[in-house]
């Protein structure tokens, strides 16, 4: 048999938030756990996002490994990636996603690893205490090679994700298909006793069909922009920790920034877990 390769899970859906949460519906936030963990400013956008990858193994079976997703998203407004360095933190969560899941991965061969998952969860903005039902899943074929002194991984995705508005009409899916290469350097440096491997990565996005948003142009929001979107590509570097920083269902194994580009799109990234 030859190696599985492709079929790739996520949909990547950008999140429209605004500084007067109250005046519009920022339905996306409902995509925030399959965005990649991070914090993100939108070009143009008030928005930002915390997204934290939990999980915990439940045991193997031969090749096959089970465990349980549990990632959790927390949305702001009012808040931008400039305000870190003063500590300049939101008063309040605008927006919080739940999609817990079960992960289904095999290890193929010995360079190729096969990734799955179902996530079934609720998504809410506690500006206008409207909740979606948020469903997802996917599959994905990593392949890991070296190069000289280079390790790398190839990922091969495949998403699908909906949401459902819970007593309201808002609906939306789509699905992507993901192409993207990891690159370690020979290198290791250590930081607070933490050792730690410099890592470059870049990726790229095709959506199946055309994904729309709607974008405020003005604080009035008495006009919008549709924003149309077809790929997009992202590139960054992350520092990988040879051993999890925290818990190991709750912790942190990397840290990294990457930029996120599409047209009328982009947006910057700091990473907490595996960029692609």
């Amino acid at each position: 048999m030859k190696p599985i390769m492709v079929i790739v899970l996520m949909l990547f859906s950008f999140i429209v938030m605004s500084v007067e949460a109250e005046d519009i519906e920022p339905v996306h936030y409902a995509y925030a756990n399959y965005l990649g963990s991070g914090i993100y400013q939108t070009t143009g956008q008030n928005a930002s996002l915390i997204s934290m990858p939990f999980s915990y193994e439940l045991g193997h079976e031969g090749k096959t490994t089970y465990g349980l997703r549990l990632p959790v998203s927390v949305g702001f407004f009012d808040f931008e990636l400039g305000d870190l360095p003063n500590l300049d933190l939101p008063d309040s969560v605008g927006t919080v996603t739940f999609t817990p899941g079960i992960a289904f991965n095999y290890q193929y061969s010995k360079d190729w690893f096969i990734e799955s998952y179902i996530d079934l969860g609720y998504g809410r903005n506690l500006t206008t205490n409207k909740g979606v039902s948020i469903h997802s899943s996917g599959v994905s074929a990593l392949y890991h090679f070296d190069i000289k002194n280079y390790d790398a991984i190839w990922a091969n995705r495949l998403y699908y994700a909906r949401y459902d508005g819970n007593g309201y009409d808002a609906k939306d899916s789509y699905a992507a298909i993901q192409l993207g290469i990891d690159m370690g350097l020979p290198l290791q440096y250590q930081v607070f006793g933490y050792p730690f491997q410099p890592r470059f990565f870049a990726t790229a996005f095709w959506y199946f069909s055309e994904v729309d948003f709607l974008t405020p142009r003005t604080r009035s929001f008495d006009e919008e922009d549709n924003v149309t979107l077809t790929n997009s590509v992202e590139f960054g570097f992350t520092l990988k920790f040879a051993k999890t920083i925290g818990y190991s269902w709750a912790g942190i194994e990397r840290l990294g920034l990457s930029y996120r580009y599409s047209k009328n799109f982009s947006a910057f990234r700091l990473l907490f877990s595996f960029p692609i």
